[in-house]
């Protein structure tokens, strides 16, 4: 009965298309590259992990704006109906 039922769900399957030929869509330069170098993975991930630079003045400003936009719109939400 489980061989019959995994039969019958696979079956489908089998009479689908085949897989399409990729070669056709790729260009001559495509065909013609060179494989990727390989790196090590420890130097990509140091560099990921890596703090970014920041300014001091320019996330003041940012943080600040941000504060501004919270204390109108919580202002807002008080003045509002309920």
């Amino acid at each position: 009965m489980r061989l019959a039922t995994l039969i019958l769900c696979l079956l489908p399957i089998a009479c689908g298309p085949g897989l399409p030929d990729l070669e056709q869509h790729l260009s001559v330069e495509a065909r013609n590259a060179g494989y990727p170098a390989l790196v090590p993975l420890g130097p990509l991930l140091a560099q990921a992990d890596a703090p970014l630079a920041r300014s001091a003045s320019v996330e003041g400003t940012n943080l600040e704006a941000r504060a501004d936009a919270l204390r109108r719109r919580a202002a807002w939400l008080r003045n509002m109906s309920l």
